[in-house]
């Protein structure tokens, strides 16, 4: 039975290993990040909300409607004292006549009257709405102009994603490429050893060649253990700029060289400019000025009057005893009316409002023009950072055809018992060098054109 279910619990580990493992090319690593970032959800978040913001701000100018019902019952009526009016003109009469002597009589502070029923039971309905307010028609229009700002820093967010997300791809790229350099030099020069151990046991080289042989291997060993951690990082970061879980591998199915030959600009124009407009943070900014005139708009109109429309009705019913129909009706109350406002003075309060919205506009304009002075000087670095990376690229693919060709040669005398283990231990760290140099020339290659595109608003 074991034997049985052996085959089939590794097709389901080998099964959760693939799940688990996942491959990427640049394209797609940036896809997976674009949807799964946080700081994107997170501003989708703010999109909903600034649309019920919108919804909460227009309901203030839309008519509203409430009723409402009241019932009181009075345990002890409500009682007050009348003054006496009947007392002082009897007595008055009566001193007219000389039936009394005097009228300065005290009759008290009155006699206590009780007014109202047991019962009162009311309903009412309510309606209002708002005619003219004309900072709220202007408040309504900068309600609509951030909901399009927060859809703008969306963009802008999702361009610095793609940015950063390239950015570890490459470094991730170049770390795991450095591995396989290293891996085929490993390769070489063990062949290249065991061979040197073979023809030192037959006598025919010295014990210190085949020692120098493996101090290099053992060199290159080392440098391999500090790549793989160096891979490690760089992963994580990638990993962690796609939002991926960090405790799931992933597969770079890219290389340099497809990523250097896609769609490169011919940067040697030297009529490339920059449209300032591509940029999201222009974009963004842009946005940010309509937002503050109409701030300002609406800060003014708030010295014009509002005026509100309103309307009331309500039915009342007091009686002693609720349920008798012998007793009073309901009585009928019905009031219509308007009710202006008009600000006369306010302490200041617009005042200073208007005073700040003309700074803040004041300073995001300038704001505005110092972003523009910094893309001109970040587009100038990435085209020389640029082409230095492609010239840089191409004499030391040159070095490289060069230190090929002297370990070549070194392998063959040594081989040939016409070098010494010295000179080819050297050439071989001379080819591993540049081949990590022109791999590390990549890299920069790839990273200015990836800055290069930043700069040109091209994400």
């Amino acid at each position: 039975m074991f034997k049985n279910t052996l085959p089939l619990f590794c097709l389901i580990v080998q099964s959760f290993l693939i799940q688990a493992q996942q491959n990427f090319s640049l394209s797609e690593a940036v896809d997976y990040a674009i949807k799964e970032s946080s700081r994107l959800k997170i501003q989708k978040f703010d999109i909903d909300d600034a649309k019920q913001q919108v919804r909460e701000y227009y309901a203030i100018g839309l008519p509203k409607l409430k009723a409402g019902a009241t019932y009181n019952y009075f345990l002890d009526i409500p009682t007050s004292i009348l003054p006496d009016f009947l007392s002082p003109a009897v007595y008055g009469i009566l001193f007219k006549e000389n039936v009394i002597p005097s009228r300065d009589i005290d009759f008290g502070s009155g006699f206590p009257a009780q007014f109202g029923t047991s019962h009162n039971l009311s309903g009412n309905i309510e309606f209002s709405t708002l005619l003219f307010d004309g900072s709220f028609f202007v408040g309504l229009k900068a309600q609509k102009l951030y909901q399009e700002l927060i859809y703008k820093q969306i963009h802008q967010t999702e361009a610095d994603v793609r940015y950063q997300v390239t950015k570890a791809y490459l470094s991730a790229l170049s770390t795991e490429e450095s591995i396989q350099i290293i891996n085929k030099n490993i390769s070489n020069l063990e062949k290249v050893y065991h061979e040197m151990s073979e023809i030192n046991k037959a006598g025919f080289v010295e014990k210190l060649d085949v020692d120098r042989l493996e101090l290099s291997l053992e060199n290159l060993r080392t440098e391999k253990e500090k790549l793989s951690r160096i891979s490690e990082v760089v992963q994580n970061l990638l990993k962690f700029q796609m939002n991926y879980p960090l405790d799931q591998k992933i597969i770079l199915s890219d290389n340099l060289e497809q990523v250097m030959n896609r769609s490169y600009l011919d940067i040697m124009d030297p009529n490339i400019r920059v449209d300032i407009n591509k940029r999201p943070e222009t974009q963004v900014i842009d946005q940010s000025l309509q937002l503050l005139n109409i701030n300002l708009k609406r800060y003014r109109m708030s010295y014009f009057p509002s005026l509100f429309g309103f309307a009331s009705h309500s039915q009342s019913l007091q009686r002693n005893k609720l349920f008798d129909p012998d007793e009073n009706g309901w009585l009928p109350t019905t009031v219509v009316g308007l009710q202006l406002s008009v600000p006369i003075f306010d302490g200041f309060d617009r005042n200073a409002k208007i005073a700040r919205a003309k700074i803040a506009l004041a300073k995001t304009n300038t704001q505005k023009t110092e972003f523009e002075r910094a893309v001109q000087l970040e587009f100038s670095n990435a085209r020389s950072q640029y082409l230095n990376a492609l010239n840089t690229l191409e004499s030391r693919k040159k070095s490289l055809q060069l230190a090929q060709k002297i370990y070549d040669t070194s392998n063959i005398k040594f081989k040939e018992g016409v070098g010494s283990s010295l000179e080819l231990t050297q050439a071989e760290r001379d080819l591993y060098l540049s081949q990590a140099n022109v791999l590390e020339a990549k890299l920069m290659l790839s990273q200015a054109k990836a800055d290069l595109d930043k700069a040109l608003g091209n994400y």
